[in-house]
């Protein structure tokens, strides 16, 4: 596969001219041209329309580019990561995660690391599970905080433990079910649920909650972020469920969190590529991660039966 050919197709496709293109590549136009024109002939795609004033994105060249985008992208990283090998640079973190989990999980963390770590440079990405999954395969990041267990079709992925949480159904103070101390299945039977796509980890977790209790999942709305799911239940439309450490990452103000009854719980952790052991710097956020997730539970006795910590020396897990 010619990498300067697909370097160039993304500079196209992100740059949107071929002149513009072959001017960062430092080639001519004509040069940029006949590697297009290799490329697709070696995919055996046609990758653009070709007319005179401009080359434009075909149906496939669309699909190739939604796809491999991730991959095109790591392109640019090879020269800063050279350039950090020749000069041993340390001074960098670059972290992916979810919005939930880096809202209500990372931030708080990452603002104590940098608090203590100034001067180091800092990227973090925001991904769905999906991107997550598939960008793991890439080296574009240090460390990806997540719900396992997290696998990729071609690159080995390091999974660890680092707490689980008890899923736990978010709805309004003056909802019918606001004063029970937990809920079952039956109490969600007849209410409007606010759930993530199905294939998602924790809707699979949910559904199976639901169908442990004889209930048959059926959602009102259905959403790829969390985050909207609990504001949903904020304007009342139904009961979402979250978890007490994500849901730091949401205005409390209005709602309550139940348990539900029996408990289930998911596990958080991180991930990396077999071969790119965590840096010393990412070594450093975890610590953050452990004080962070430490000084949610000492808060209140609910916090602290909300999240079991799963590191070296801590709670035994549930």
């Amino acid at each position: 596969m010619n990498i300067r050919a697909l370097r160039l197709f993304h500079l196209v496709v992100s740059q949107g001219s071929l002149a513009a293109a072959a001017e960062t590549m430092n080639i001519s136009p004509p040069a940029a041209s006949r590697l297009i024109g290799l490329l697709e002939a070696e995919i055996q795609l046609q990758l653009f329309h070709r007319t005179r004033r401009r080359l434009q994105l075909t149906a496939q060249g669309q699909a190739f580019y939604r796809d491999a985008e991730h991959i095109l992208a790591g392109f640019d990283e090879i020269p800063r990561i050279a350039s950090a090998i020749r000069t041993e640079t340390r001074g960098r973190l670059r972290l992916v995660t979810a919005s939930r989990i880096g809202r209500g999980i990372v931030s708080p963390a990452l603002a104590l690391f940098c608090r203590e770590n100034p001067g180091i440079r800092v990227s973090v990405d925001e991904q769905s599970r999906f991107g997550i999954e598939a960008q793991m395969g890439t080296r574009l990041y240090d460390l990806g905080i997540i719900s396992l267990p997290v696998s990729h079709p071609f690159v080995e992925i390091e999974n660890h433990p680092l707490f689980q949480v008890r899923m736990e159904a978010v709805l309004p103070a003056t909802h019918r079910l606001a004063d029970k101390p937990s809920l079952t299945a039956a109490d969600l039977a007849s209410e409007p649920l606010l759930g993530l796509w199905s294939g998602q980890p924790w809707r699979q977790q949910v559904d199976d909650f639901l169908r442990s209790g004889g209930v048959r999942p059926d959602y009102a709305i259905e959403t790829r972020s969390s985050l909207m799911a609990c504001q949903l239940a904020r304007d009342g439309a139904g009961i979402a469920i979250l978890d007490r450490l994500c849901a730091q990452a949401i205005d409390l103000d209005g709602l309550v969190i139940r348990p539900l009854a029996p408990e289930r719980w998911i596990l958080f952790g991180y991930i990396h590529q077999l071969r790119q052991p965590p840096s010393s710097n990412a070594g450093t956020f975890l610590d953050c991660v452990h004080r962070s997730v430490q000084a949610f539970r000492a808060r209140s006795p609910e916090n602290a039966q909300a999240v079991v910590p799963l590191w070296p020396g801590s709670a035994p897990a549930k």
